[in-house]
């Protein structure tokens, strides 16, 4: 290589180095930057008020050179760290003191990034950077009347028409969750303004309406605790905080330090702001009403009380503790430890307050926000943490819910049931159950025998039979369930029942391990017509049934006791003679009677029977159609009350939801493909030069895409038209049982509202609101064919709360 040849790639070789130093000193810079801004109000050897000082120095060196990512690291820090948004309000406002445009710019990108994350749906990031702009009053970077203003606009959207309330809603509770951090400020710097905006608030609290409160009710009382609204709760602490002249002992404000400097600094006005209008297919929050379990009467009297209902600092304390959660569910270690760091914690009953708010996530409706099982291990690192305290607040909650299981949601007591067999197994199951045993003298079908019985089964899934016998009070063992025992219809070796020669048959054929074909020729030896009833019951007209009925008796009661040992035989015997199986459910009919074949042989082992189902389903060996049409059956109708009953349904309706958007999703997917394989093409078109191209025509592939999604999508028609099917026999199953059971009632003049019509309404009202997403798609033929004005007003009105959830 020449010497000029050597000197230019030396040359060359020394930029690109410099260039990398360069990118590597501004990342290692911006890292420390973002390391310094997160970490700002932790725990340190300073205070906090010299740490906000020194970070803004050293800040405002870099603004010149990073002003952009510092300030985009401060919005996004208030968004996720929202304990901390008034420590990032003081920053930007010594930032905003040393620096004019700094404060400018940052309310510039807090409404850009509050209109970018409302048109994305992220509704709760929304709320909490509304809060971040409000408090930045208190810290002279925005002045008051700004703030009025942009209260305003996002008020207007209580006078927008056509929209669902749900929005309009979340635009008051946005603004009144702002109120105790900006509330003080706005009311001595523009109290006539603020008192106008309290006005319109109030007024459209008042005449909102409120249809949907009752779906969402855990306690159907309101004794001895009101169960209120969201935002009517939220309203009657805001006012009264306003009677207390705004003042609150719960949020750290550190700007309050700073007045001096703060004071002269210039303010801002807000830039323009336009409220994102209402888009289809756009998703609220769904209202909720506030769950109350414990007031002052409850926690001890040596510590601090418990906040009143409406006493603001309830609001707050609650708040935290939800967000806390929800910021770290997916580590409950973690979330214990982050919960029991929460900052004023000693001004209230914490213990209570956390486990009031956690039992308030677990039972809200229509769906908590975060598996039930997390709950669970949350409370139980929450015991190991604080062994000394929270058991025994644990316990306390839980001899209260026991008590108010009369007045229980249905689906809040379901959740009870397995939540506490969850947590007793990591405690030994040790209970106080002599306490309880006096349930037995209210009757079998009292809230508390029901709840205990079904308590029990649920224990006996983490344990064994024996265990609950050998550790169960005597007095409470009317209420154990019997021991699983597979009911092998076939076990009379002598074969006088009809079918019983063939079952032994087929048995010794299995083990001697004979091929599909030879099993088949033994179970063809019974007649395709054999009911097995005809020898039985001679003077009893026969049904026609079309399918070979005592064959698939014969095969499936064979095949279940071949797997009769544990889950995985069973599922090795099903998965193995599936084609067996498949040969003899020829239609819905053999489908709802394999069903009533597993029932019979499970009988005594619910949990197996949930399992099977399920395994069925996934088989394609039943539709979830015929297992809805079994359940609803004349055969299921003790059960119908049992919680192994609506484990099976919602698993049912989970399979057909779970498969009809994996399929909307793969449409979804296609059409994007297609769409970059049509505009590829159209470049491709649009570059033609009359040239040799590089790339050949891509006409084909864009058929063959085409041809894909045609598929696809009828695909998805296919199985949405399953999954409205699938609804109207469930909801209409629902009206037909509940219409007989009103109308039997009456003729024979006793009490519609019994226990049983109590269970299935509120079952009815559970179908309806925890698949309020897909039941709302069908909701025109609702209407039409089923919950039509002519029903009973007593169902209607459970179709009624479920529209006003999104209305």
């Amino acid at each position: 290589m020449s010497r000029e040849k050597r000197r230019y790639h030396s040359e060359d070789e020394e930029g690109r180095a410099r260039k990398r130093r360069r990118t590597t000193e501004v990342v290692d810079i911006e890292d420390r930057l973002e390391s310094l801004i997160t970490r700002v109000g932790e725990k340190s050897t300073s205070s906090l008020e010299s740490n906000l000082e020194g970070l803004s120095s050293v800040l405002e060196a870099d603004l010149p050179n990073y002003k952009e990512r510092i300030l985009k690291i401060i919005c996004t820090c208030a968004a996720n760290l929202p304990e901390k948004i008034t420590v990032y309000s003081t920053l930007v406002g010594l930032l905003n003191a040393k620096n004019y445009s700094c404060g400018e710019e940052i309310l510039d990108m807090l409404l850009e990034n509050l209109t970018e994350i409302l048109n994305a749906g992220q509704f709760d990031r929304a709320r909490l950077m509304v809060r971040f702009l409000a408090d930045l009053v208190n810290c002279r970077v925005l002045m008051p009347s700004g703030l009025l203003e942009f209260f305003d606009k996002l008020l207007a959207a209580t006078m927008e028409e056509n929209i669902p309330q749900v929005r309009s809603d979340w635009f008051v509770y946005t603004v009144l969750s702002a109120l105790p951090w900006a509330g003080k400020e706005l009311s001595e710097k523009k109290s006539q303004e603020f008192e106008r905006l309290l006005s319109t608030i109030e007024s459209y609290v008042s005449q909102r309406p409120k249809i949907h409160i009752p779906a969402l009710r855990v306690w159907s009382t309101d004794e001895p605790h009101p169960q209120e609204e969201y935002l009517d709760c939220l309203w009657a602490q805001i006012k009264k905080m306003k009677s207390d002249n705004w003042q609150e002992k719960h949020i750290r404000r550190p700007y309050l330090a700073f007045d001096d400097v703060l004071g002269d600094a210039l303010q801002h006005t807000l830039p323009t702001f336009t409220l994102p209008p209402q888009k289809d297919g756009m998703v609220y929050p769904l209202p909720h009403v506030v769950y109350r379990m414990f007031d002052y009467t409850d926690v001890p009297e040596a510590g601090p009380s418990m906040p009143g209902a409406h006493a603001i600092e309830r609001y707050l304390v609650e708040e935290g503790i939800q967000r806390t959660i929800h910021a770290h569910f997916k580590d409950r270690k973690e979330c214990a430890n982050q919960l029991f760091n929460l900052p004023g914690t000693s001004k209230v009953p914490f213990h209570y307050c956390l486990i009031e708010v956690i039992f308030s996530e677990m039972f809200r409706l229509p769906n908590s926000r975060h598996a039930q099982i997390f709950y669970g291990s949350l409370i139980i690192e929450l015991c190991k943490l604080q062994p000394n305290s929270i058991p025994g607040v644990v316990a306390q909650a839980t001899e209260l819910l026991y008590e108010r299981l009369n007045t229980m949601n249905t689906t809040c007591a379901e959740r009870l049931v397995y939540w506490l067999s969850y947590h007793l197994s990591n405690f030994q199951f040790k209970w106080g159950w002599e306490e309880w045993v006096s349930a037995t003298e209210t009757g079998l079908d009292s809230p508390q025998c029901v709840f205990l019985n079904e308590l029990f089964e649920s224990i006996k899934r983490l344990s064994y039979h024996q265990f609950l016998v050998e550790n169960i009070p005597e007095g409470l063992h009317t209420l154990l369930p019997v021991a699983p025992v597979p009911n092998y219809r076939f076990k009379d070796e002598e074969g006088e029942l009809p079918g019983a020669d063939v079952a032994k048959q087929l048995l010794e054929a299995i083990r001697a391990k004979k091929d599909v074909d030879q099993l088949q020729t033994i179970l063809n030896n019974i007649p395709a017509n054999a009911t097995g009833q005809e020898d039985l019951n001679a003077d009893v007209p026969t049904i026609d049934h079309t399918f070979p009925l005592l064959r698939l008796d014969v095969l499936l009661h064979v095949v279940l006791k071949l797997g009769a040992k544990s889950f995985s035989h069973s599922f090795s015997a099903l998965t193995k003679f599936h084609k067996l199986l498949k040969a003899v459910i020829v239609n819905e009919e053999a489908q709802i009677h394999c069903l009533k074949i597993v029932n019979e042989f499970w009988s005594t082992n619910p949990q197996m029977m949930v399992v099977l189902i399920d395994k069925l389903v996934r088989m394609q060996i039943t539709d979830c159609s015929a297992v809805v049409n079994w359940l609803f059956s004349k055969d299921m109708k003790d059960n119908f009350t049992k919680l192994y009953v609506w484990e099976v349904m919602t698993s049912t309706l989970k399979k057909m939801s779970k498969h009809t958007n994996k399929v909307s999703c793969e449409v979804q997917e296609a059409k994007e493909k297609l769409t970059k394989l049509e505009e590829k093409a159209k470049k491709q078109t649009g570059e033609a030069t009359g040239e040799p191209q590089p790339e050949p025509c891509t006409e084909e592939e864009v058929d063959k895409k085409q041809q894909q999604l045609d598929e696809l999508t009828e695909k998805l028609e296919n199985a949405q038209r399953e999954q409205k099917q699938l609804f109207l026999i469930i909801f209409q199953r629902f009206i037909m049982i509940l219409t007989e059971h009103i109308v039997r009632s009456e003729q024979h003049q006793v009490d519609v509202d019994s226990h049983w019509f109590k269970y299935t309404t509120e079952r009815l009202q559970e179908i309806l609101i925890t698949n309020h997403h897909q039941v709302f798609q069908y909701l025109s033929s609702l209407e039409t064919l089923l919950f039509t004005s002519d029903l009973d007003p007593r169902i209607l009105s459970l179709f009624n709360h479920f529209k006003a959830l999104r209305a």
